[in-house]
């Protein structure tokens, strides 16, 4: 065994061993890109670009390693410098009424340097805080079927105040109602004043919308604010709410929302919707304009004038102002609102609301629980920037899945995303700094990425055309610039040492276009590499490094191709007529696949390289066992084998027996050996009517060996059953069993009656006689004490 100091030399060996070859990969992938620094940098990661005009080696790109060990000076070495720095981390922290600022996302704020088609992986950690602040507005619908449920949430009170101290001790309410636009054909005119007069009721004139109360922690004041709402009516069973809803998004000022808070609007309706389009019904027009229109009083004062919002409006709205929606409605509408909530999902909830809405605490609490156990990240990053999301969520899956959200997730639970930032492409405005925000879906909660663009090769070396060795480094037909030739006129290429005239291109991108391989017939798209990183680019034409091959360098040259049988193709090796196989070592002969029956793989799979390729759900050597059906090759032999048992067994000649066992195909008799037993896997069983009229079962099998057929069987000579024999065994087989089965039942009753003797007799021995205390026996005896006994017969006056 090594020692612990042995050991570490031959570690070292081994990590420098891996850094050497890590390196020569990196260098035969940079050592192409020579024609200019912006292609070099964008090869690989750790390709660099050298710029000093003393250095002398052909590849100017190749590892900083490598440049520095060839001369190149550190400060003409142009390399790619990916950054990530963390600006601002402050640790996660609950909900604390003296800072009244939760920490949920880490880190705040991050910089990253991005280059071209490099990926950077960002930590950012999210915990829901413990105690974070509610903002809660119950907005209801107030028309006549909604009566009683307003009477329920009016009586809540402390219910209410328990409930909510249950989720966090930091809430506050708001109050509103709506009803629907006051127009025809959404009320009746001449009802306008009282819209419950056809249920001979008195109640408030038809409204669109009406906020009663700014959210506030006065519990008192909201149960007030519910008490003096009122009931209003419409005609049809289609509310208003999305007018109600969307004042309630963009009025962030009457309404009282917290930036800090989780904002949550309950809607309460045993109703449907109106959606955008249904205003033209009452002859309003103009589109929903997304803004606030409550006056001093709470009144929306838009009613008339604006449409219904449409959904996708309802939804932009509330994604950007970070509100989540409970819809709380009765089972009849709820499959509706069901599907609707599903096209805003990372923000609503819906929950099914009892009659009388005695069941509103319940489904507050559970639609607030089911949004802190849900989180989802989204960003504006533009589109030559890719973000992609990795998480766990905090353990629920055993690896990172590409996913930017989590639910169920316990509260309290750290979950921790990575996200992997991308720049695919340069913008075309040219501007290389950006900011990516990346928000929770819910909550003001963000992560700030400051981007930064790194530019490849931002060298500004004046030119010297005139420098010899500039010029030198160029064929003298042009001059070294930032490490590039900028060639004389009527020259081109990376060292412009190609001439060009009419029929030439004239500049190094054209002819570096030539040696870009075609992607599709018409060469409309071409592949990024030149010469495919395998060969330099010479004048137009590929030069390519030993081992590969083509006009773009794009095969590898073989290897094992036998020039009798195969020629060499773009790296493969294609066959010539009569052999087959990836070596072409396969002639294309099917003998070796034609079994006894004549059939190639028994018509049941193809012959590849001499060796069957069975079908589903075919097996065997010739594809001829179907393990639910048939074999092939057992029915085959079959007729021979029962000819070969029955002259075996004396039932007579087999008359054809040599044209049955005998394969035309190669003119030779089956070849055939009776044994005890059979050890073969593969088993076929033959049934013959033997010579004492007897149904008997033998089995055989089989083998192909070089077209020649190899039989064994097992013949079974069913003998006859002697009945005078088998009548003896079963008399004398039932007299013993009657006799036994007798005297077992005589040894039962003995012990039976042993038993209860015994029991008896410590009976008796343990019985003792007992007298009822208050029996008194009639017969009553009397003796004369012998102290008043007497001889004298005198004393006795009763004496004779």
């Amino acid at each position: 065994m090594l020692s612990h100091c042995g050991k570490w030399p031959l570690l070292y060996f081994h990590l420098l061993c891996l850094a050497l070859v890590a390196s020569i990969t990196i260098d035969e992938q940079c050592k192409h890109a020579i024609d200019s620094c912006d292609r070099c940098l964008s090869t690989h990661l750790n390709c660099a670009w050298c710029t000093d005009k003393t250095y002398d080696m052909r590849s100017r790109c190749l590892s900083r390693e490598t440049l520095l060990s060839l001369n190149c000076s550190e400060a003409s070495i142009y390399e790619n410098q990916p950054q990530l720095e963390l600006l601002q981390h402050r640790p996660l922290k609950d909900y604390e009424a003296r800072d009244e600022q939760a920490v949920q996302v880490t880190p705040q704020r991050v910089f990253l340097k991005l280059v071209k088609d490099n990926t950077q992986r960002i930590k950012l950690s999210y915990r829901a805080a413990g105690n974070n602040p509610l903002d809660l507005y119950v907005l209801m619908d107030l028309t006549w079927t909604m009566r009683d449920d307003k009477d329920t949430l009016e009586k809540l009170g402390a219910e209410l105040t328990q409930t909510l101290r249950s989720l966090t001790d930091n809430y506050r309410l708001g109050f509103g109602s709506f009803a629907d636009k006051p127009e025809l054909p959404m009320i009746m005119p001449q009802l306008r004043k009282n819209p419950c007069a056809a249920e001979r009721e008195s109640c408030e004139p038809t409204y669109d919308y009406r906020h009663h109360l700014k959210l506030t922690e006065d519990v008192e004041a909201f149960t007030a604010a519910v008490a003096a709402s009122k009931i209003t009516g419409n005609l049809d069973n289609l509310e208003g709410g999305l007018d109600a809803l969307m004042q309630v998004i963009v009025c962030p000022k009457q309404i009282g929302w917290k930036q800090q808070a989780r904002k949550v609007v309950i809607l309460v309706t045993d109703g449907f919707m109106h959606f955008a389009g249904d205003g033209l019904l009452a002859g309003v027009t103009q589109r929903n304009d997304r803004q606030c229109h409550l006056n001093k009083a709470g009144e929306y004062t838009g009613s008339l004038t604006y449409d219904y919002p449409s959904l996708e409006e309802i939804y932009r709205e509330l994604l950007r102002r970070k509100i989540n929606v409970i819809f709380a409605v009765t089972e009849e509408v709820f499959s509706t609102y069901k599907e609707l909530s599903g096209l805003m999902q990372e923000i609503s909830n819906v929950e099914i609301l009892s009659a009388d809405s005695s069941n509103i605490l319940e489904l507050i609490k559970k639609s607030y629980e089911s949004f802190i156990k849900r989180t989802q990240f989204g960003d504006n990053s533009p589109d030559f920037i890719k973000v992609e999301y990795f998480t766990d969520c905090a353990g629920q899956f055993p690896s990172l899945r590409k996913r930017n959200y989590c639910n169920n997730v316990s509260q309290g639970k750290e979950i921790e995303f990575f996200l992997d930032v991308t720049l695919t492409d340069y913008p075309e405005n040219g501007v290389l700094n950006h900011k990516i925000r990346v928000e929770e879906a819910s909550l003001s909660e963000y992560m700030e990425i400051d981007v930064e663009l790194q530019r490849p090769c931002p060298c500004e070396e004046p030119p010297e055309p005139d420098d010899e060795y500039a010029r030198f480094q160029c064929d003298n037909q042009g001059y070294l610039n930032c490490g590039m030739c900028v060639c004389d006129e009527g020259w081109t290429g990376t060292f412009c040492n190609c001439p060009t005239d009419p029929s030439n291109a004239t500049t190094n991108e054209a002819l570096l276009r030539t040696c870009r391989q075609p992607l599709d017939k018409e060469g409309n798209s071409l592949a990024t590499e030149v010469c495919s990183n395998h060969g330099d680019c010479e004048c137009g034409s590929c030069l390519c490094d030993p081992g590969y091959t083509g006009n773009f360098c794009e095969c590898l040259e073989c290897i094992d191709c036998d020039e009798e049988r195969a020629e060499c193709y773009c790296g493969q090796c294609v066959c010539k007529y009569g052999w087959s196989g990836t070596q072409c070592n396969c002639k294309d002969s099917t003998d070796e696949c034609t079994g006894p029956t004549g059939e190639i793989c028994s018509g049941r799979g193809s012959c590849d390289c001499g060796v069957c390729r069975c079908r589903e759900p075919y097996l065997g050597e010739f594809c001829e066992i179907d393990a639910e059906k048939d074999n092939k090759l057992c029915q085959f032999y079959e007729p021979c084998v029962i000819c070969l048992i029955a002259q075996k067994q004396h039932m007579g000649s087999c008359e054809n027996v040599n044209e049955i066992c005998f394969s035309a195909q190669y003119n030779e008799r089956f070849t055939h050996l009776f044994v005890n037993e059979l050890e073969a896997e593969t088993v076929c069983l033959v049934r013959i009517v033997n010579k004492h009229g007897i149904q008997c079962d033998s089995y055989f099998n089989y083998q192909v060996i070089d077209h020649a057929n190899y039989l064994a069987i097992q013949a079974n000579d069913c003998e006859p059953v002697n009945i005078f024999a088998m009548f003896g065994y079963i008399a004398a087989l039932t007299v013993l069993l009657g006799a036994f089965i007798i005297g077992l039942i005589w040894w039962c009753l003995r012990m039976k009656d042993a038993r209860e003797y015994a029991r008896f007799v410590q009976e008796q021995k343990n019985s003792a006689r007992q007298e009822n205390p208050i029996y008194r026996d009639p017969i009553k005896r009397y003796e004369v004490p012998r102290a008043l006994s007497s001889t004298n017969n005198t004393d006795n006056p009763f004496a004779d």
